[in-house]
């Protein structure tokens, strides 16, 4: 099921990406797979609570730590988008406007804030014990 969600993400902003912001295919999918490395690596890291991953990937309002995350992912990835990608600033805020909401969205439909169903969606492709394996395995999968 997260297999389908990269075209998704590519049929909800890739043609904005390119028509709106003005990237062309090489660096349309460079931003997508920006946005993967920046999930992965935000997620893997130390002391990401369940709780706060659940409420960003829900329709709830965000909790104060989600808000935190979703800061944070959106500064990483800004970064990978000037750095990696070779964006000026003004581009990559765009890119990262477009991208950023729709990967919340993509995953709030999905998750819907159950732990269940993200328990069960990460364990299933990431076969890891703890969150960190599991988003691994989970964005591995979601960005191929």
């Amino acid at each position: 099921m997260l297999d389908n969600l990269l075209p998704l993400l590519k049929d909800k902003v890739g043609a904005d990406l390119m028509n709106k912001v003005g990237l062309d295919a090489s660096k349309t999918d460079g931003a997508l797979n920006a946005a993967s490395s920046t999930v992965t690596e935000l997620l893997g890291g130390k002391g990401i609570d369940m709780s706060t991953v659940l409420n960003l990937f829900s329709k709830d309002d965000n909790t104060p730590g989600a808000n935190d995350l979703l800061g944070q992912l959106g500064q990483n990835y800004l970064g990978k988008l000037t750095g990696q990608v070779g964006l000026d600033a003004a581009k990559a805020n765009s890119v990262k406007d477009m991208v950023i909401p729709a990967i919340t969205a993509l995953l709030s439909d999905k998750i819907g804030g159950n732990a269940g169903a993200l328990t069960g969606l990460l364990g299933n492709l990431g076969g890891g014990g703890n969150i960190a394996d599991m988003a691994k395995g989970m964005l591995g999968k979601l960005f191929k």
